[in-house]
């Protein structure tokens, strides 16, 4: 057994010898071939290894898609647990007060009002929101039953615009042919006015337009020079004359469109060379009678006569230039009208495939649902009119009667509790996002699993500047106490500044911002292999999306315009590896996102 392996590997090693040996000779004797053959040998190599490596380290695109849920944003805000329950009572609006229903020292409940502001004009701006809505809203439903009509008329519009353009290439034919009918005559008696032989007769076979020349005074080179001009225009209406008249015998009504344009372009161009060299015929007849009655002779009637055939040839070519103008006009008017038709019908198309919900109905959605917005904002803040207690306890002081004037933001009376209050800083940019009566989850350091709950009751108007840092203060209080809860703690809290609900949401990371302006990056149209966690590879790149976003937490961000639900988008992208140089085709479960606020 090892006697046959020993005598199979000799063998291989001889063959391999043999081959080598071969491979060297023919290389040492055919030196170019073979280094042309080594060079194709190490570029295919290496095109190879290039083309899989660079389509392996392609962008990679993370997919999702646009889903409905809820945004909680919120601030937060770290401080202690206050050491004295008082807090001072700030009304929410400004305005005269109208009634004051406590005075000091009397003991109210949590959410007790105390005073009321003036709010007519509060109470006048919601009524005209509700009026603006009911109209926005009339407004929509005759907009969204016009808009089906609307469509179907611009289709109706462009069937017409397409039936009035074959009806004017009809039309384009006629006019060429009324042209040539009518030229004919023009050009024929342009020849004799130049060719004929009516100044000297047929039997001296003198051209008329030698016998002009020969007629004019030895110092007059006026007639000379006008010959030579409506020579040379003669010939070059001539040329194009005799070649229009060629390609309008092989025009049919049944030509195609283009065939009939560039007859209409060239007649147009022919009949301008006609009635120019008409013209310079008559400018050199002109000159022939000047230079006659000049010198004291009478004018020929035959000179008279071809003056008179001169402007009436001139007078027929004018007319058919005027009629092949108009008629271009025409093909350019209806075929205008079909174009405007056309962008119409894909205006009304923009995002929606029926064209029944045009993009001025889909803007309309968007105002009411912001008159909306605006409206319910109207009624949150009618209550700010109503100054209520924040807690249970005693009024220490009140300092407003009736038709006092009040501000926002300034002390009406001190209030003092036994519920615990928490006191905090915030920067002057979250500042801006809190007001009273937010909602706050409080947590402490010094109790590991402890969670209260609380809302804003009190926040300076003022802010305070420490080394060029401002900073405003706010107070927190407790929902409910805990005995473990000491003054002087330190509390975390994370307040919440707006909650929406059931609204279009995306990941943070699929927006992008340019230039002032957010967009959202799409496929168009939308790749059916969604991949998986690591992304896909795509040949064509995404499309930016300009949409309109409103508010946002740590993970998720809303969506106001520009997107609807469902719809694919790029939430994230990455360069690197892959294990094949081909975007994969196979299904797979789209990757989803969610946590960070989002409930769904």
């Amino acid at each position: 057994m090892f006697s046959g392996i020993n005598n199979l590997y000799t063998l291989i090693s001889h063959n391999i010898a043999h081959w080598y040996r071969a491979i060297k000779k023919y290389a040492v004797a055919h030196k170019f071939v073979s280094a042309v053959i080594a060079l194709v040998i190490i570029g295919g190599g290496w095109w190879t290894y290039g083309h899989v490596t660079a389509a392996s380290a392609g962008t990679r695109y993370v997919l999702g898609t646009v889903e409905k849920g809820t945004v909680i944003a919120s601030v937060s805000a770290s401080g202690q647990v206050s050491t004295t329950n008082q807090v001072d009572i700030k009304p929410k609006a400004s305005g005269d007060v109208t009634w004051v229903g406590v005075k000091a020292g009397d003991v109210v409940r949590a959410g007790q009002a105390l005073a009321q502001i003036d709010s007519t004009d509060a109470k006048q701006a919601i009524a005209d929101a509700e009026q603006s809505l009911t109209q926005a809203k009339l407004q929509f439903q005759k907009d969204s039953a016009q808009a089906p009509i609307d469509y179907q008329k611009s289709l109706e519009a462009l069937d017409d615009a397409k039936t009035n353009l074959s009806t004017t290439y009809n039309d384009t034919y006629n006019t060429l042919s009324n042209a040539y009918l009518d030229l004919p005559t023009a050009v024929t008696g342009m020849q004799n006015i130049l060719y004929g032989y009516d100044i000297s007769g047929k039997s001296n076979s003198q051209w008329n337009i030698d016998a002009f020349k020969n007629s004019a005074s030895k110092d007059n080179t006026t007639i000379r020079t006008f010959a030579d001009i409506a020579e040379r225009d003669y010939r070059i209406a001539r040329a194009k004359y005799d070649q229009a008249v060629l390609d309008f015998k092989a025009l049919s009504r049944s030509s195609s469109t283009d065939a009939q344009e560039g007859l209409l372009t060239s007649s147009v161009d022919t009949t301008t060379a006609i009635a120019q060299a008409l013209q310079s015929e008559l400018n050199l007849l002109d000159a022939v009678v000047d230079d006659t009655t000049t010198h004291g002779f009478t004018v020929s009637s035959t000179i008279t006569t071809m003056r008179t055939n001169a402007r009436g040839y001139l007078s027929t070519a004018n007319s058919n230039l005027s009629a092949l103008l108009n008629q271009q006009k025409s093909l350019d008017a209806a075929k205008k009208t079909i174009r405007d038709d056309e962008r119409t019908i894909e205006i009304y198309k923009i995002g929606n495939a029926t064209g029944d919900n045009p993009i001025s109905l889909q803007s309309s959605q968007y105002s009411i649902a912001d008159q909306e917005r605006k409206l319910r904002q109207l009624k949150d803040n009618l209550a700010d009119y109503t100054i209520t207690a924040p807690f249970a306890g005693t009024l220490a002081t009140l300092s407003v009667k009736r038709f006092d004037t009040v501000s926002t933001g300034s002390s009406v009376a001190t209030l003092i509790t036994n519920q615990k209050i928490a006191q905090l800083s915030l920067n002057e940019v979250d500042a801006t996002k809190i007001k009273l009566g937010d909602k706050a989850t409080l947590t402490f350091d010094a109790i590991d699993g402890l969670t209260l709950t609380g809302s804003v009751i009190e926040m300076d108007a003022v802010g305070t500047v420490s080394q060029g840092v401002v900073s405003y203060s706010l107070k927190i209080g407790f929902d409910s106490g805990d005995d473990r809860v000491k003054p002087g703690m330190t509390v975390n809290a994370s307040i919440q500044t707006a909650v929406k609900q059931d609204v279009l949401v995306v990941p943070s990371s699929a927006v992008k911002t340019q230039n002032g302006a957010s967009y959202v990056q799409v496929f168009n149209p939308a790749l059916t292999d969604t991949g998986s966690t690591q992304g896909v590879v795509s040949k064509v790149p995404p499309q930016q999306v300009t949409v309109e976003v409103g508010i946002s937490d740590d993970t998720s961000m809303e969506i106001l315009s520009g997107l609807s639900v469902g719809q694919q988008i790029v939430t994230r992208t990455s360069s690197g590896s892959a294990t094949t140089n081909k975007p994969a085709t196979t299904n797979a479960t789209r990757g989803g996102f969610g946590g960070g606020g989002i409930r769904l």
